[in-house]
């Protein structure tokens, strides 16, 4: 987390030196909830035994934070560069029975396969993103909606557990399953996400806007949920579980400012500043005397 932040501070650092006049920055905070997984389902042995009264996790919601770094190219379309950290959790009173409980891994007692307490799950996920933005419509003024995709690579770690302490005692087991926290000697997990969304933006001056969107979001990873995926494999007489992977699907809602030397996200006529005066030579090209953007008038 340390090194993560370290080479974010580098990053804004260099940017916001070489290129502060035509660069803007937003940062929100953020909560969101899983979803699911897509695609193929678990290979399930052929019998289990009942486990009445079980529930998938309801969401708790957590808050997180984003930083991106924005560059308008035209004036309907804007590419930024994301750097986030989410926060998913969720608990159940009485959990499904999750072919994890019969894999090798499980560190519950053998006769005790399928726990009937309550469990809980937090997820802690580093997104470094690319983002793409387009303004498709100025709905007033002082407001716009834009359209926003996004993808990249997402770190994840995860604790799984029992949600009273005293059962990690009675069970002896601390976590049921970590990867990339203090409880694991494993570093967070890389995968895969992309991602797409709307959002608005409110001018508040010259330099700020309010921001706000909402996007949904797939992970290549299967344990957003706390809990790894295998697959119920049955070969000449011998059964085995075997590790699998999957998508998750996200949802998450992000409020914040935007700050900008640039004052509004359009490079025309009718906002030039100073800092668009630096830079007036890459939009304001003149040709026999008058310039581009009275041209397009």
């Amino acid at each position: 987390m340390k090194r993560f932040l370290a080479l974010l501070f580098l990053f804004i650092l260099v940017y916001g030196v070489a290129s502060g006049q035509i660069f803007r920055y937003r940062l929100s905070a953020n909560s969101g909830m899983f979803l699911g997984e897509v695609g193929k389902p678990e290979a399930t042995p052929p019998v289990k035994n009942s486990h009445p009264g079980s529930e998938e996790f309801s969401a708790v919601y957590k808050p997180g934070v984003e930083l991106e770094i924005m560059s308008p190219v035209i004036p309907d379309f804007e590419l930024g560069l994301q750097f986030g950290y989410s926060n998913f959790a969720g608990q159940t009173p009485t959990p499904p029975l999750y072919n994890f409980f019969l894999s090798r891994f499980n560190p519950l007692p053998d006769n005790y396969k399928y726990p009937d307490e309550a469990l809980i799950y937090d997820t802690k996920i580093l997104n470094i993103l690319g983002t793409a933005r387009f303004y498709i419509l100025p709905f007033k003024s002082n407001m716009n909606i834009f359209f926003k995709l996004m993808s990249g690579v997402s770190f994840t770690g995860t604790d799984f557990t029992f949600e009273n302490p005293v059962y990690r005692v009675e069970y002896d087991v601390g976590v049921l399953h970590s990867r990339g926290t203090k409880n694991s000697d494993y570093p967070k997990k890389a995968a895969f996400t992309g991602g797409l969304g709307l959002g608005t933006t409110y001018r508040l001056s010259d330099k700020l806007d309010i921001y706000f969107d909402a996007t949904t979001s797939l992970i290549n990873s299967d344990i957003v949920n706390g809990v790894p995926n295998y697959n119920y494999i049955s070969t000449d007489g011998q059964s085995t579980m075997e590790r699998t992977n999957s998508w998750a699907a996200v949802a998450q809602a992000s409020i914040g400012l935007t700050y900008s030397a640039i004052p509004d996200r359009r490079y025309n006529k009718s906002n030039f500043t100073r800092s668009s005066r630096v830079n007036k030579n890459l939009f304001n090209r003149k040709k026999g005397g008058k310039s581009f953007s009275k041209r397009r008038r």
